[in-house]
């Protein structure tokens, strides 16, 4: 594969786990984000999509990066890849290894993204 083909699949990928389409002529940051992190890695065949927001999820929630904490989140409650419950579950883990702090904020953070989500369901 070659970079033309790394960029569609990235752009495919990063729109369906990212919830928004990549930005066209953005800057290199963003295109390289698109065409290795979506392309290449996110596209693999070693683990599933699911298997790679667990991680994601842990890793934010780590690294106390809430804002995109919250992105993932709410696509893995759109597409299926976790119930609230489940979400709740990984929050209390990774809590536990990550620490009070930032499992306080990842917590505050699925509240509000498992609100939305059943707000939304409900209508």
């Amino acid at each position: 594969m070659g970079p033309k083909e790394d960029r569609a699949r990235g752009e495919a990928l990063f729109e369906e786990i990212c919830g928004a389409p990549a930005a066209a002529g953005a800057g290199p940051f963003l295109d390289m984000t698109i065409e290795h992190v979506f392309g290449r890695v996110w596209s693999r065949d070693d683990l599933t999509h699911r298997d790679r927001r667990l991680l994601t999820l842990a890793i934010l929630c780590t690294l106390g990066e809430y804002s995109a904490l919250e992105i993932h989140m709410r696509q893995a409650l759109e597409h299926g890849h976790l119930t609230p419950e489940e979400l709740h579950g990984v929050v209390v883990f990774v809590g536990q290894y990550a620490g009070w702090p930032r499992g306080s904020g990842a917590f505050v953070t699925a509240c509000r993204v498992i609100d939305a989500y059943r707000a939304a369901q409900a209508s």
